[in-house]
């Protein structure tokens, strides 16, 4: 059984600019440190990249290159994980994996961050609506599935800083995944929401992980990182990780 731990980077561009240059920034170096580490302690193995498989897309849509380069081909697991993340513990999340994909849902993002996920699901498709362009995919019937881990929540919305793939769910995505370049085209926002409105089809098999296994900053107590791993979204967490490494 081969796994990789896979992570990438690319200068940001445009308003994010700020966030990271050509030079890997220092928030960059500790979350690679942290998935090198990791990925020892679990026995996997760890491929970090800097070229672009979308050159003329955004970055942040590398990830899914995981579909289709062939060299992702070799292995069984493959763990997509952004670099914006520390993590804390020595269990072995490949162990806990199963069916084509697992992720995280991300509890409380129906409610966080001043409104903005309604405006961005509800939205007409003139606005780049995420629910409307799901229904020009998939049919006006069409609706994101309720999370099996978290039922009170409107419904699953899976955070994309740590995907867990199968090979078998690798195929079935570059096989039932729809057009990247039409997504961009009509909504402009970055590989999250693009995986989710992916898998909301019935074909695919998504275990939910709990919450702990990717945790953002909203959901900490009293503001300190407590979950397995840490997912330190943002500029100004970001900028934290060098002295957050050194802690956790």
């Amino acid at each position: 059984m081969r796994n990789v731990i896979f992570q990438y980077y690319i200068p940001y561009e445009g308003n994010d600019a700020h966030i990271g240059g050509v030079k890997l920034p220092d928030w960059a170096a500790a979350g690679q440190r942290s998935a090198k580490n990791y990925a020892e302690s679990v026995k996997a193995e760890y491929l970090f990249l800097t070229d672009r498989w979308f050159p003329e897309l955004d970055p942040r849509l590398d990830s899914l290159r995981i579909f289709y380069d062939p060299q992702f081909e070799q292995y069984d697991n493959v763990l997509v994980l952004d670099l914006d993340m520390l993590i804390r513990t020595r269990l072995n999340v490949f162990s806990l994996a199963k069916g084509d994909v697992s992720m995280v849902h991300e509890t409380g993002v129906h409610n966080s961050q001043g409104g903005f996920m309604r405006r961005v699901m509800d939205s007409p498709l003139e606005e780049r609506g995420i629910i409307a362009y799901g229904k020009k995919l998939f049919g006006k019937d069409w609706m994101f599935p309720k999370s099996s881990k978290y039922p009170n929540e409107r419904f699953r919305y899976m955070n994309g800083g740590l995907q867990v793939w199968s090979k078998e769910g690798r195929l079935k995505a570059r096989e039932h995944f729809t057009s990247i370049h039409d997504y961009v085209v009509h909504t402009r926002y970055t590989e999250q929401m693009y995986v989710n409105l992916q898998l909301s089809q019935p074909v695919f098999q998504v275990h939910e992980l709990d919450t702990m296994w990717n945790r953002v900053p909203y959901q900490w107590i009293f503001g300190q990182p407590d979950g397995y791993i840490n997912h330190f979204y943002g500029p100004t967490h970001k900028k934290s990780m060098p002295l957050m490494e050194r802690m956790l």
